[in-house]
């Protein structure tokens, strides 16, 4: 009987070993995923933060420009409208 154990021993030890290997790869295997899963889905944030920053940036430059279009504008009309009245009070 105990030839026995010592033949089947080599065989449960082997089946062990190849049970960690696979739930190792398995952790592996689980663990790379999760990692590029995260790391993809901070690229795609960043990459959509960065596009949506640069239209901010755009938009808000345009608009900048526009008011200071509209105040030169509007300083320009009342400067127009002020002469008459400086020529007025000098006769």
């Amino acid at each position: 009987m105990n030839k026995y154990v010592y033949l089947l021993l080599p065989v449960f030890i082997t089946s062990c070993a190849s049970v960690g290997a696979v739930i190792d790869g398995g952790k592996d295997l689980s663990m790379s995923v999760v990692d590029s899963t995260i790391k993809t889905a901070s690229n795609i944030t960043n990459a959509a933060l960065d596009d949506v920053s640069s239209v901010v940036d755009t938009v808000g430059d345009s608009v900048g420009n526009v008011i200071d279009t509209v105040v030169e504008e509007i300083d320009e009309q009342t400067n127009e409208l002020q002469k008459p009245e400086e020529d007025k009070q000098e006769k």
